[in-house]
């Protein structure tokens, strides 16, 4: 059989895959654009299709392959013109939001769709955890390569508890304290030839002390400090023969790997966005969540969004001609807004949460008016 070829719905190669194998999963996932009636669907019913659909199509190939930066940005592109307009190819100007941001989790002031590059990352670590954890597995020999952030990742959420030592890695692994001899000694460990880092387990390593025999080059000073911190460590060091060591994955609280914890740890460094939970686990209707998510972002086309652009707009707000016309002067400031507000809530009995002269944003108001409904009303029993 000749290669390219494929298996269980994946292409195999010994040779770099060719262009047109990611053409075809870029195809399959336009191929799902014209079936849907999108200018039927709202926004938000399009972010559930974009989650749950085509999101999904390019995961059985993450798993395994490491997709180009342009396949990525082709796929990226196709979900982006969905969500904004329900279409393939759209302009800059239809977006509302920068896809950065929409593709951070909710918490953090996104819509919740996976960034397909740090999913790939998430599935591939996948594959290095099983290599450690189950190392009799007939492929934990293969090579597998993996993006340099994935083994970064799985060097520090790994922690390991020995036993035997044997399968453990003795100058990588995080098994002293916590921590990993490259971490306590780089310096040291930068004279350790690639080759024994990569196999000389812990087990090896204490049998008369051989890991000494490992170190090469030069010393300086630094060397030696760093070799007598190591040495303290390891002396007296007691391994228990017939136990297994056991890999423990930190991100986890069950210690087992899962793509939502490594992809959430991925994630970690975006800021957090405090009205998530209040917009996002109200009753609402998805397409009011998704009016506040833009609002709570000043993204609405208001009249000051249009200016900043050098769009046609009107110079003061349409209904109270008092004030530039903003997303948050139209839900709280405006006379007509407040007005409509205090309608509202006298028929449940809550107008004294009417927003006042000096509120400034809905965020705020909606915040503080949280705190004064009562829990009984909260959950809808007026």
């Amino acid at each position: 059989m000749a290669f390219p070829f494929k298996y269980l719905g994946l292409p195999l190669s010994v040779k770099k895959l060719p262009k047109n194998t990611f053409l075809e999963l870029i195809d399959k996932i336009a191929d799902k654009l014209p079936g849907w009636k999108s200018a039927l669907i709202h926004t938000a019913g399009r972010l559930t299709l974009v989650k749950s659909v085509l999101t999904a199509i390019p995961i059985h190939h993450l798993i395994v392959l490491q997709c180009p930066k342009w396949v990525i940005k082709a796929i990226d592109k196709i979900r982006r013109g969905f969500l904004w307009k329900g279409r393939k190819d759209i302009r800059g100007g239809h977006c509302s939001v920068g896809w950065a941001r929409v593709c951070r989790p909710l918490s953090m002031g996104g819509l919740g769709i996976h960034n397909l590059e740090v999913l790939g990352w998430a599935l591939n670590l996948r594959w290095l955890w099983l290599k450690k954890t189950q190392p009799e597995r007939p492929w934990a020999d293969f090579l597998f390569k993996v993006h340099s952030n994935v083994e970064a990742l799985f060097s520090a959420s790994v922690h390991t508890t020995v036993g035997d030592g044997s399968r453990t890695l003795f100058w990588t692994d995080r098994w002293i304290h916590g921590q990993s001899i490259s971490t306590l000694a780089p310096t040291l460990v930068s004279h350790i030839t690639v080759r024994i880092k990569k196999s000389r387990s812990v087990q090896e390593a204490l049998v008369n002390n051989r890991w000494v025999n490992d170190i090469s080059g030069s010393l300086s000073a630094q060397i030696i400090i760093d070799f007598l911190v190591i040495w303290d460590l390891v002396q007296g060091f007691q391994l228990h023969p017939g136990i297994p060591d056991v890999h423990r994955w930190s991100p986890s609280a069950s210690g087992d790997y899962s793509t939502k914890s490594a992809y959430d740890r991925f994630m970690a460094g975006s800021v957090s966005f405090e009205p998530a939970t209040r917009i996002w686990k109200s009753w609402a209707p998805p397409r009011c969540k998704f009016f506040i998510w833009l609002a709570s972002l000043n993204r609405c086309w208001t009249a000051d969004r249009l200016s900043r652009r050098g769009l046609e707009h009107p110079v003061r707000c349409p209904l109270c001609d008092q004030q530039e016309e903003t997303v948050q002067h139209i839900l709280v400031a405006c006379v007509f807004a407040r007005d409509t507000w205090w309608q509202t809530l006298y028929k449940v009995g809550l107008h004294r949460l009417t927003p006042g002269l000096a509120t400034t944003t809905f965020q705020d108001w909606w915040k503080e008016a949280e705190c004064q409904v009562p829990k009984n009303q909260k959950r809808g029993s007026l």
